[in-house]
């Protein structure tokens, strides 16, 4: 049906109209609006609509979420009558809003805008219309069928300003990819905007139905079996994997990065995983207008100037080496212990995390020791905040967080930020028949090493910015919901993009714990760098890895010079780094032995064979601290200078 003044238009809060900051209690303690929503705001009041809210405000009081937006800027636009606050999980919060509005025999003029697919599958069952993003909503309201496209850009058309032209248009892309044939960008258009598309000579695929992306989320699924055994090979999963015939037609393209599977909002991509799979083995597209323009990309120069990019001093003092060489595998130790159910948490000390995944009670759990010990690692010097987003399991309605310190530097961030970062969830889905909800899953390795490494450098920075306050601010960043897809640093990227954090470095740790027992000193380790879509941001980000490989000698002799792998690169999306550098920013993930060796490097990388399994218990500390003391050394010296 065509758009009136009569139709309603209900916005989700978080991660729909903008990036939400809540406190250790669960209180909403601020909203940046994403940068593109006042404006159709405005537009949509202008046209004389009706706008609400539809929020699961947890225990927040509406008086607290209502001041929050009014320090937005945005809760003029809303009818106060039409602020509706409540859990999202069935369809009963929309027959309410529609009654309230007096919609309930006709809720088709009831629109929800919401990021969420499980909540758009509620409001479609209550007979609403549904619209992923706020920048669609007037395709919606015209009666226009959203689709999934590509567009592709060849190479001898990557100088034209073809960004441009789709970001005039109403176009939400969710993925790019680029190869030696050019740039393919995956997006949700309607049929209207991908006709204008055709007009100016764009090679647009059309895939999969109309009106798809109201239902599903679209996943990258990445079969290394058949990467591995190459072309005509018939080694491949994917007949196995989607040999139910509905299941098969969710399957709307593929490529040399995987399979595109539009994956319906009750399913879960956890029952959908390929033998054999890799570290970072799927991927999930999400709405990201920065895809289009990101930071320092598209300018002429980047939005701050980066350490990397100027001759500055690599060496550490004598106080800088001794905090440094406090980093031992004692430390190591000590704050891995409790997130792998080896110590007790809790006043009584009767509780123990036997899991961090994210259907597992026990992430919560995780969650809250986490803003523990940073509150407690900070002495007051840190800012320790949650950065909420929505759970992607469609039978378990809740929020999940990314955990994020924050140390002020002299400028108070203005000259730039470093983050050191590890994902704390975990899985053992390579299990046969694991029960997400009630297995063990205690991830050591995947990523429990990381988090304790960035625990171990946070004590550290504590006590050198007591004795020398860094020029940049650091931020120490736990994301939630990699084994979805990447799902937690995704969301914490787009929103920093979109705020035009002047993000200068990022250290990802991703399994620093394993090493096989017949590798002797020096030990090998991994730096990826490799960013095929854009070279600019690789070579950024190569910077940071020659930074840590100059480093090495002073800190950590028992290392190796590091792998650094560059494009073509096997750890290229596949960790919590990508989602950074597919913005824009500089960033490296580190890693143990983990991907096939270098071509100049014969020995192929080991794999931890406890991976994604219940027995992933051990970590050597020694070699997982030689790492932390490196990486910590090398990002010191980032935020310093």
């Amino acid at each position: 049906m065509s758009g009136n003044t009569s139709d309603v238009v209900f916005f989700d809060i978080g991660n729909t109209i903008g990036s939400a900051k809540v406190l250790s209690n669960g209180h909403l303690k601020s909203l940046t609006v994403y940068t593109y929503v006042p404006a159709v705001l405005q537009q949509l009041h202008d046209e004389g609509k009706r706008l609400g809210v539809i929020s699961n405000i947890g225990n927040n009081t509406a008086e607290n979420v209502e001041k929050v937006l009014s320090e937005s800027g945005i809760l003029g636009f809303f009818d106060p009558e039409l602020l509706i606050y409540g859990p999202k999980d069935s369809p009963e919060i929309f027959r309410r809003a529609a009654t309230q509005v007096g919609l309930s025999a006709t809720p088709e003029q009831c629109l929800f805008v919401g990021e969420d697919s499980v909540e758009r599958n509620y409001a479609r069952e209550a007979g609403w219309r549904v619209v992923p993003h706020p920048l669609l909503v007037s395709e919606i309201l015209k009666g226009r069928s959203l689709r999934y496209i590509t567009v592709t850009v060849s190479t001898e058309s990557a100088n034209s300003d073809w960004t441009s032209a789709l970001r005039d248009l109403p176009i939400v892309p969710i993925h790019v990819s680029s190869n030696g044939r050019g740039t393919k960008v995956y997006a949700i258009a309607s049929t209207v905007t991908i006709l204008n598309l055709d007009d100016l000579g764009f090679e647009v695929e059309r895939l999969g139905d109309a009106d798809l992306p109201l239902s599903t989320d679209l996943y990258l699924l990445r079969d290394d079996r058949q990467v591995r055994t190459g072309f005509l090979v018939p080694e491949g999963q994917s007949a196995a994997l989607f040999s139910n015939e509905e299941e098969s037609t969710w399957v709307i393209s593929s490529s040399d990065e995987g399979l595109y599977v539009a994956l319906p909002a009750m399913a879960s991509i956890d029952n959908y995983r390929f033998e054999e799979a890799y570290h970072g083995h799927n991927l999930k597209l999400i709405p990201n207008l920065s895809l289009l323009t990101p930071l320092g990309v598209q300018e002429t120069e980047p939005p701050v100037s980066l350490v990397a990019e100027t001759e500055v001093d690599l060496s550490l003092n004598d106080q800088e080496r001794e905090k440094l060489a406090s980093i031992t595998s004692e430390t190591i130790r000590s704050y891995l212990a409790k997130y792998i159910g080896k110590e007790p948490i809790g006043p009584k000390g009767n509780t123990k995390i036997s899991s961090r995944h994210i259907d597992n009670k026990d992430n919560k759990t995780a969650t809250d020791v986490l803003l523990q010990d940073l509150e407690t690692i900070g002495k007051g010097d840190f800012s320790v905040d949650l950065h909420p987003f929505d759970h992607p399991n469609p039978w378990k309605r809740r929020k999940l967080y990314n955990v994020v310190a924050e140390l002020p530097g002299e400028e108070n961030s203005e000259d730039g930020i470093v983050i050191i970062s590890a994902h704390f969830d975990s899985t053992a889905n390579f299990e046969p028949n694991f029960d997400p909800e009630v297995d063990p899953a205690p991830g050591s390795d995947d990523d429990g090493s990381g988090v304790a490494g960035v625990l171990a450098i946070a004590k550290t920075f504590q006590e050198l910015s007591a004795l020398n306050k860094p020029q940049k601010t650091i931020r120490f960043v736990l994301f939630n919901a990699e084994e979805q897809g990447l799902l937690g640093s995704q969301e914490y990227a787009r929103d920093e993009a979109q705020k035009s954090s002047p993000i200068v470095a990022v250290y990802q740790l991703d399994m620093i714990g394993y090493r096989e027992e017949l590798i002797k000193n020096p030990l090998p380790f991994e730096v990826h760098v490799g960013h095929r879509n854009n070279p600019a941001v690789e070579q950024r980000s190569l910077k940071l890895a020659q930074q840590i490989q100059t480093l090495l000698p002073q800190v950590s002799p028992n290392l190796k010079p590091p792998q650094i792998y560059q494009t073509p690169d096997a750890g290229d999306t596949r960790s919590d780094h990508g989602s950074f550098q597919q913005v824009g920013y500089p960033a490296c993930l580190v890693s143990e032995d983990l991907f096939i060796g270098l071509p100049d490097i014969p020995r192929p990388g080991v794999n931890n064979p406890n991976y994604h399994t219940a027995e992933d218990l051990e970590v050597d500390f020694e070699y997982a601290a030689d790492i932390v003391r490196l990486v910590a050394a090398a990002a010191w010296i980032t935020a310093k200078h």
